[in-house]
């Protein structure tokens, strides 16, 4: 008896149902988030600090818990927000205070203006998008290998309370772009 043809069949019947079964109804859809424009800023030869922006939405709700890219790229990968005084600045803000002289030096007349770590993540609201953008929420890249240069490509994946693991790549260009 030629058992080939039977277990040809029995292997395919189970490739079958296994691709089916990945193609069926998930409830984990309706809590992806949508990441659109993800880019960074190239960097000067002797930087060694770095930034990812994008914009998120997710349609359910979620957090952004942290964010990594290869280990030849940065050392240490940190979701950040620009604050002053300790206060959050969204990016309207921050583009007021860094138009004409009121910003000098990371000072803003009398306030101190920085950055600091959100390690309890960053909300994402039902259905609103959130933008990490300069002056306001970004993913922050320390201890770089190498400078950024435009045109390099930075591949970071987000990890998000709810949708889990989203691999997206950071295209370098200038801010101006």
């Amino acid at each position: 008896m030629n058992l080939k043809k039977p277990a040809l069949i029995l292997t395919a019947i189970v490739c079958c149902g296994a691709l089916l079964a990945a193609c069926g109804s998930d409830d984990s859809a309706n809590e992806g988030v949508a990441v659109s424009d993800p880019w960074t800023r190239i960097t000067a030869p002797t930087a060694t600090t770095g930034a990812v922006y994008m914009d998120l939405e997710s349609a359910d709700g979620d957090r952004l818990v942290s964010a990594s890219v290869p280990s030849g790229v940065a050392g240490k990968v940190e979701v950040h927000e620009t604050v002053t005084n300790g206060e959050s600045m969204d990016s309207g803000e921050m583009g007021d205070a860094m138009e004409g002289d009121a910003m000098e030096g990371g000072m803003e007349g009398d306030a101190m203006m920085g950055m600091r770590e959100m390690k309890d993540g960053l909300e994402l609201p039902a259905g609103e998008e959130v933008s990490l953008e300069p002056g306001s929420y970004h993913v922050m890249l320390l201890e770089l290998q190498a400078p950024i240069a435009e045109g390099d490509t930075i591949p970071v994946t987000l990890m998000f309370e709810k949708a889990g693991e989203v691999q997206v790549d950071a295209e370098a260009r200038d801010a101006e772009s």
